[in-house]
């Protein structure tokens, strides 16, 4: 297979695994809590962003932007019908994330140990990109106007935030080492 046919596949692969991964996380929390938290997905797209190439870094984001913004429309979440709510956001996660790593990546360098050299970069820019997907969701509600953002805010801040912090530091990591394995 060419490289081209590949990398479409790649991205076919990858936007049906964090759509579904989606999907599931907002089913199972439909009835607790809304927005429902993805604490699964966010970490796999920052993985996604962190892939190798300087390409990539839009890649993961992206498939979560439109995914969040399809969804939206199936279980009504009107905050995400705007694709600057749902999509742009996302799509900038890549950039902070990939420069994020660079930055750690440079800064532990030196480490004397394979986690402080590998895995506390990789950590410390999964909670960047979980912090900038929640900073600028957050901020695209306010600059629309969404009429229940401070529902929406107290419970991001509240559960989801946490949840989706901690599983981004914790994994990815471990999703990075296995894209990467993959590729």
């Amino acid at each position: 297979m060419n490289s081209k046919g590949k990398t479409v596949a790649y991205i076919g692969v990858m936007s049906a695994l964090i759509f579904v991964l989606l999907m599931l996380e907002t089913y199972v929390f439909i009835y607790i809590i809304k927005p429902s938290p993805a604490f699964l997905t966010i970490p796999l797209a920052i993985a996604l962003c962190l892939k190798g190439k300087k390409s990539d870094m839009f890649v993961g984001g992206t498939i979560l932007g439109v995914s969040s913004f399809i969804l939206s429309f199936i279980v009504g979440y009107a905050a995400f019908y705007n694709p600057l709510i749902s999509v742009l956001p996302r799509v900038l996660i890549g950039v902070a994330v990939f420069y994020a790593n660079k930055l750690f990546t440079v800064l532990f360098k030196n480490g004397k140990s394979n986690f402080v050299r590998e895995i506390l970069p990789l950590s410390l820019s999964g909670a960047v990109g979980v912090l900038t997907n929640t900073v600028l969701v957050m901020t695209m509600l306010f600059i629309f106007d969404f009429s229940g953002v401070t529902d929406v805010f107290a419970t991001i801040m509240s559960f989801n935030f946490l949840l989706e912090f901690i599983a981004g530091i914790i994994l990815v990591p471990i999703f990075v080492k296995t894209i990467r394995k993959v590729k």
